[in-house]
């Protein structure tokens, strides 16, 4: 089961969606996408043995094109890449809880 929060209303959420719904964040240099992904941002998430994000992965349009896993304590839920892509694509972060299933970002990427 994959648990979203839709970006532009993550004020609105509640702690528990806040702490678990990932941040992606687009820096366009020289006609490429500079993306970052962060779990935990928008409220501390745990990360210890007993409960922390074991993975972070990267769509575009509905195709995985990265995954990371992170040990816990010992790896940061943050995530930088950077995509050869046009704009219009659909990017979507998916950050997997230990304890609370996968929560999902999207973000649509716009013109230079």
């Amino acid at each position: 089961m994959t648990l979203s929060v839709s970006t532009p209303h993550i004020e609105s959420a509640g702690d528990f969606e806040r702490k678990h719904t990932p941040n992606i964040s687009i820096a366009r240099i020289e006609g490429k996408a500079h993306v970052t992904i962060d779990a935990g941002y928008y409220f501390d998430h745990p990360n210890e043995p007993g409960h922390f994000f074991n993975y972070i992965e990267v769509l575009v349009n509905g195709t995985p094109v990265a995954h990371f896993d992170g040990a816990a304590g010992l790896v940061e839920p943050h995530v930088e890449i950077i995509l050869n892509l046009e704009a219009g694509n659909l990017i979507t972060a998916l950050a997997s809880c230990n304890l609370h299933g996968v929560w999902k970002a999207e973000h649509v990427l716009e013109p230079q």
